[in-house]
C-alpha cells in the first residue's frame, strides 16, 4: 500500500515498473486485460434506499412508534364500546392514523434528495475524453477507459480525469481548491520530492482527479482511477451512513416514554379507585368494570401526544419556508430545528468566510507607472467580452486580480506604443516571470519586466542594504496579515542584441519598482455574523487547506484568536492520539493545510465529546465532514455539486450571515415545540388530576370517555398546531445554546404546566361545590368549563417562562382565528350535539358564568408570572 501511496517520492523509471508501463504507454494486450477486468475510471454508485426502506425509517421515529401503540389502544376502546352496545368513536383512531401518515409522508418526501449526493460526485469523473499515448501512438479515448499506467496529455482548461504523476510539464498551474481547500493556484514540477511526508497540497509533482488546469501543459502517467483516486476515497467516506438523532428527536423519544409511563400508572390508580368505589357502593357489576376499563384506556390515549408529529411537521415546514426567504435551501426537515442547538461551527475559509476572489489589498511603489506597465505586459492572461461588452480576464487568479486592479486604477493609459517580443515563463526555481517589451518611447528601445517572489526580485535588484531591509520589513508585515506578496522590477536595454547576449546573466542589475499584496478578502457580513455567534456562545473553528499564516491572519482579523487559542497544521493533528486531540479541542481555533480526513477526525472528536457541530464548506474536500456533522452547510454559488448534494442546508447566496439566521430560526422553532408541549401537557395533567381527585372523593366520573376524547382531539389538533406560527422571540441570540443533556421539559415549563393544571382542577371543584352541582350534572358542567379553561390557556402558552403575554397576546393571527373557530365549535356541540356528548342544556346565565370562570386561567397565569419575576429579582 505504501508503494502505491508515495509516487511523488519515486523517479519515473521506478513508477513505470510499479505500474507495468513504459514511456510508450500501455500495450494493446494490457489495455485488453484491463477491459476484461471490468474496472473503469468511474466511482462506485451508492445503493439507493428503496421507498419502503425510507418509510420504515420514518415509522421508526420514537414519537411515531408511540402513536402506533395509541392506534391499537383506540381500536380496543371501540371494540369494548361495541361489546357494551354503545356507539363506537372512530374519530380518534382516524385522527392518529392521519398524524402518522402526514409525519411519515413529509419525512420521506423531504429527505429524498439526500440520496443524490453520490450521483453528483460521480459526474466529476465519468464524462468527456482525453488524449492518451498507447503503443507509442496518440489516440483520443473516453476518460471512462483510462487505466493505471496510461500516459495522458493535459492542457490549459482541462479537467484532470484521474490521479497521476507528472512525467514532464511546461508552466503547469493547477487549481486544486475544490480538493484541498487552498485558494492559491499550485505551480507544478516533475522532479521527485525528497522528505518523510507531504500533505496533498504539497505534492507538487502529482495531479488529482476533478481539479482544473489553469495554465500550461503536461505529460502524466495515471497512478489511480475511480474509487482509488483521492476523490474516490472521499466518496467512500460519504457512503458511510451515520445514525445521528437530532437533539429534538432524542428528547421527544425520552419524553414520549415518560408521558406514556405516567399515563399508564395514573390510569391504573384510577381503575383501582373506581373498582374500590363500585365495591363500597355495591355497584360492582361487569358493565361497570368494562366502563372503568374504557375510561382508563381513554386516559392512556389522551396522554399520548398524537398531535406532536403533525405539529412538528407544520412547524418545520414553516421553518423551511422562512429560511428559503433568507436564501437557505433546507434539504432535511429536522435540520430546521437541530441547527438551533449548534454550539460549534467548523468553517472552511475559502468561499465561506472569504469571497474566493483574489484582489489587490495594498501597493507599495517606488515607480507606480512601471508597476502598472509590468502588470499590463507581464502576464499569461487571455480575455473575452461578456454580454455587456465588458472585458473579462481568464487565467491565473493572481494575474486576474492584478489586471482588475490595473483596469480600476490605471486604465487611462494602455501602452499601445509598446509590444511584447519575448516572454520567460514562471520558473519554480527562479520563482519569477519575465517579459521583454519593445518600445521607442523616450528613446527606450527595450524594457525587461520581472515579477515574482519578493526575495528573488530583491536578489536581482541593484538596491541599497538599508532600502532592502526597509522593503523586507514592509513585505513581512503584509505576509503576516495572510496576504500574498508579488514584487516588481525592470531593466532597460538599448538594443536587442544586449538582452539576448546577456541571457545567461540576465537576472541582475534590475531596478526595483515596489510590491503589491494580494488577498482573498473576508465577506463584509461575516464580521457581524461572527460577533453574533460569539455573543450566543457558539465557537467558530476554521478548518482550511490554506497555509497557517493565511488562516491565522483571517482568524485574527475576525477576532477569533484569544489568549489560549491554538493555531495548528493538519500534520500536527495527525500525530496526536485521540486522547491528546480531545484535550486540546477546546482551544483549537485554526487548522491550516487541512485535508478531508483531518477535518473528519476533528468533527468526529467534537461530536463524541457531546458537541452539536455544524460544518460549512464548498469543496469536494468538505464532503465527508459535511455528511458526518449534525448540520452540513454548503455554499450554493461557489460550492461544488458534491458539497451541495451532501449538505443538509445550501446557502443560495453563499453568505455566512445566513447561517446565523438559520440558527436563530432553529432556536425559535424549538421554543414553539416547548409551547406546544406546555399547552398539551397542561390539558393532560389537568384531566388526570381531575379524574383522580373526583375518584378519591367518590364524586363520580367528571368526564365521559367521549368527552375526554373530544377535548384531546381539539387540544392536540388545530389549536395546538397554531402555536407553530409563533414568531421567534427577540434577543434569542443573546443566550447560549440550550444544554443538550437536559430535557425539553425545563423547570419553567413544569411550573407553568403543574400550576395551571392544578388551578383548572380547583376552579372546577370550586364551581361544582359553590353552585351545588348534582352528581348527574357534573359531566355537563365539567365538560363546558374544562373546555373553556384549556382553550383560553393556549394564550398562556405563548410564553414558556416568566415573561408576560400581555404585550404580544394577539400577534399570532393564525392562533386568533383558530381560537375563535374552536369556541364556535364548542358552542355548536353544547347547542346541537348534546345527546352525542352526553350533556344537558344549561341556561344562558350558567353559560356566562362558565365563560367568566374560564377567563380566570389567564388572570391566574399572569399573576403567577408576575410574582415569579419579583422573586427572581
Amino acid at each position: 500500500m505504501e508503494e502505491k501511496d508515495n509516487f511523488y517520492k519515486k523517479d519515473i523509471e521506478t513508477i513505470y515498473k510499479i505500474l507495468q508501463s513504459k514511456e510508450t504507454g500501455l500495450s494493446e494486450e494490457q489495455v485488453n486485460n484491463w477491459l476484461k477486468s471490468n474496472k473503469k475510471n468511474m466511482l462506485s454508485k451508492l445503493p439507493e434506499k428503496s421507498f419502503l426502506t425510507r418509510v420504515i425509517v420514518a415509522l421508526s421515529e420514537p414519537m411515531v412508534r408511540v402513536l402506533i401503540f395509541a392506534i391499537f389502544l383506540t381500536i380496543l376502546i371501540n371494540i369494548i364500546s361495541i361489546i357494551e352496545h354503545q356507539e363506537p368513536d372512530w374519530g380518534q383512531t382516524i385522527g392518529i392514523i392521519f398524524s402518522v401518515i402526514l409525519a411519515t409522508t413529509v419525512t420521506v418526501f423531504m429527505e429524498k434528495k439526500s440520496q443524490d449526493a453520490f450521483s453528483a460526485l460521480k459526474k466529476i469523473g465519468d464524462k468527456g475524453s482525453i488524449k492518451v499515448l498507447r503503443d507509442n501512438k496518440v489516440c483520443i479515448i473516453s476518460i471512462e477507459y483510462i487505466f493505471p499506467g496510461d500516459i495522458i496529455f493535459i492542457n490549459t482548461g482541462d479537467k484532470i480525469p484521474a490521479d497521476g504523476r507528472i512525467i514532464e510539464c511546461f508552466d503547469l498551474s493547477i487549481d486544486e481548491s475544490m480538493l484541498t481547500g487552498e485558494s492559491m493556484v499550485v505551480k507544478k514540477i516533475h522532479e521527485s520530492l525528497q522528505g518523510e511526508r507531504f500533505s496533498l497540497s504539497e505534492r507538487l509533482n502529482m495531479v488529482y482527479s476533478g481539479t482544473f488546469v489553469i495554465d500550461g501543459t503536461a505529460k502524466i502517467i495515471i497512478t489511480a482511477i475511480g474509487d482509488e483516486t483521492e476523490i474516490g476515497k472521499i466518496s467512500q467516506s460519504i457512503q458511510i451512513e451515520y445514525n445521528i438523532l437530532t437533539p429534538l428527536q432524542k428528547e421527544l423519544g425520552s419524553l414520549g416514554k415518560k408521558i406514556a409511563t405516567v399515563g399508564i400508572i395514573i390510569s391504573i390508580i384510577v381503575f383501582c379507585l373506581k373498582i374500590f368505589n363500585y365495591h363500597v357502593d355495591n355497584e360492582l357489576t361487569l358493565s361497570n368494570v368494562a366502563q372503568a376499563i374504557t375510561i382508563c384506556l381513554v386516559l392512556i390515549v389522551s396522554t399520548i401526544p398524537e398531535g406532536l408529529p403533525t405539529m412538528i411537521a407544520a412547524t418545520l415546514a414553516l421553518g423551511v419556508m422562512r429560511l428559503s426567504k433568507d436564501n437557505a435551501l433546507v434539504k432535511k426537515l429536522a435540520v430546521c430545528e437541530s441547527i438551533g442547538a449548534i454550539d460549534i461551527i467548523c468553517s472552511d475559509k475559502t468561499g465561506t468566510l472569504t469571497e474566493n476572489k483574489m484582489s489587490v489589498t495594498n501597493i507599495i511603489s517606488l515607480r507606480k507607472e512601471l508597476i502598472f506597465e509590468n502588470i499590463y505586459f507581464n502576464n499569461t492572461i487571455s480575455t473575452k467580452q461578456d454580454l455587456n461588452n465588458k472585458i473579462e480576464f481568464i487565467g491565473n487568479p493572481t494575474e486576474v486580480a492584478l489586471l482588475n486592479f490595473y483596469q480600476d486604477n490605471f486604465k487611462e493609459k494602455n501602452f499601445e506604443d509598446k509590444k511584447v517580443i519575448h516572454q520567460y515563463p514562471f520558473s519554480s526555481t527562479k520563482k519569477s516571470m519575465g517579459t521583454v517589451v519593445k518600445s521607442n518611447f523616450e528613446n527606450l528601445h527595450y524594457l525587461f519586466f520581472l515579477k515574482g517572489a519578493p526575495e528573488k526580485i530583491l536578489e536581482t535588484a541593484s538596491i541599497s542594504i538599508k532600502e532592502k531591509e526597509k522593503q523586507m520589513e514592509l513585505i513581512i508585515h503584509e505576509q503576516n496579515l495572510g496576504r500574498r506578496v508579488l514584487a516588481f522590477s525592470h531593466r532597460v536595454f538599448n538594443q536587442e542584441e544586449d538582452w539576448k547576449e546577456d541571457e545567461l546573466n540576465l537576472l541582475r542589475n534590475f531596478i526595483y519598482d515596489g510590491f503589491i499584496s494580494i488577498s482573498d478578502p473576508i465577506r463584509k457580513e461575516v464580521f457581524q455574523a461572527i460577533d453574533i455567534c460569539q455573543k450566543a456562545n457558539i465557537d467558530i473553528k476554521i478548518l482550511t487547506g490554506d497555509s497557517m499564516l493565511t488562516a491565522n491572519a483571517i482568524a485574527n482579523e475576525l477576532g477569533l484568536i484569544k489568549e489560549k487559542s491554538l493555531v495548528l497544521e493538519a500534520r500536527e493533528i495527525d500525530k496526536m492520539t485521540e486522547y491528546e486531540l480531545k484535550g486540546k479541542l477546546k482551544n483549537i481555533v485554526v487548522i491550516g493545510r487541512s485535508n478531508p480526513l483531518t477535518k473528519l477526525r476533528i468533527v468526529n472528536a467534537l461530536m463524541e465529546s457531546g458537541k452539536s457541530v455544524a460544518v460549512t464548506g464548498d469543496g469536494i474536500n468538505d464532503a465527508p465532514s459535511l455528511k458526518r456533522a449534525e448540520v452540513g452547510i454548503a455554499m450554493g454559488i461557489a460550492g461544488t455539486e458534491v458539497s451541495k448534494e451532501t449538505a443538509d442546508i445550501v446557502l443560495l447566496n453563499d453568505s455566512f450571515a445566513t447561517i446565523v439566521k438559520a440558527i436563530e430560526s432553529g432556536r425559535g422553532l424549538y421554543e414553539n415545540f416547548q409551547k406546544f408541549i406546555q399547552f398539551q401537557q397542561t390539558v393532560n395533567v389537568g384531566a388526570l388530576f381531575l379524574i383522580l381527585i373526583f375518584e378519591l372523593l367518590d364524586w363520580g366520573t367528571p368526564l365521559k370517555p367521549i368527552q375526554i376524547l373530544w377535548i384531546n382531539i381539539m387540544m392536540d389538533g388545530p389549536l395546538a398546531i397554531s402555536l407553530s406560527f409563533e414568531k421567534t422571540r427577540k434577543h434569542i441570540m443573546d443566550e447560549p445554546p440550550r444544554d443538550k443533556s437536559k430535557s425539553i421539559m425545563t423547570g419553567d415549563l413544569w411550573i407553568n404546566i403543574l400550576a395551571n393544571a392544578l388551578f383548572m382542577v380547583l376552579v372546577i371543584i370550586f364551581f361544582v361545590r359553590v353552585f351545588h352541582v348534582s352528581r348527574e350534572m357534573i359531566p355537563t358542567y365539567t365538560f363546558n368549563l374544562f373546555g373553556f379553561l384549556v382553550t383560553l390557556n393556549v394564550y398562556n402558552c405563548k410564553s414558556i417562562n416568566k415573561k408576560s403575554i400581555i404585550s404580544n397576546i394577539f400577534d399570532n393571527k393564525t392562533l386568533n382565528i383558530i381560537f375563535l373557530i374552536t369556541i364556535l365549535i364548542q358552542l355548536i356541540i353544547v347547542l346541537f350535539l348534546r345527546q352525542f356528548f352526553s350533556i344537558s342544556i344549561l341556561t344562558m346565565k350558567e353559560y356566562i358564568s362558565i365563560f367568566a370562570f374560564g377567563f380566570l386561567i389567564i388572570i391566574f397565569s399572569e399573576f403567577l408570572k408576575f410574582w415569579r419575576r419579583i422573586l427572581n429579582k
